[in-house]
């Protein structure tokens, strides 16, 4: 749970701070552009997002309530 929702916290921080900034974004002269590159591949690591949610769900199901 805490790998899906900090992965995709800091995607919208960073893609957030990408559409302030506009052109300049997407420089090498920010580092924002350096940290979109990095930060991308966090919501595939240990395999996507989506992955855990269904993962999460499915728990959830076969428990009858919130996990623990």
């Amino acid at each position: 749970m805490a790998k899906v929702i900090c992965s995709e916290a800091i995607w919208r921080v960073v893609d957030r701070s990408m559409q302030v900034l506009g052109g300049l974004g997407i420089t090498d002269d920010t580092i924002v552009a350096r940290l979109f590159r990095e930060v991308r591949p966090f919501r595939i690591y240990d395999g996507p997002s989506e992955v855990h949610r269904w993962s999460i769900a499915q728990r959830v199901l076969r428990t009858g309530g919130a996990p623990q």
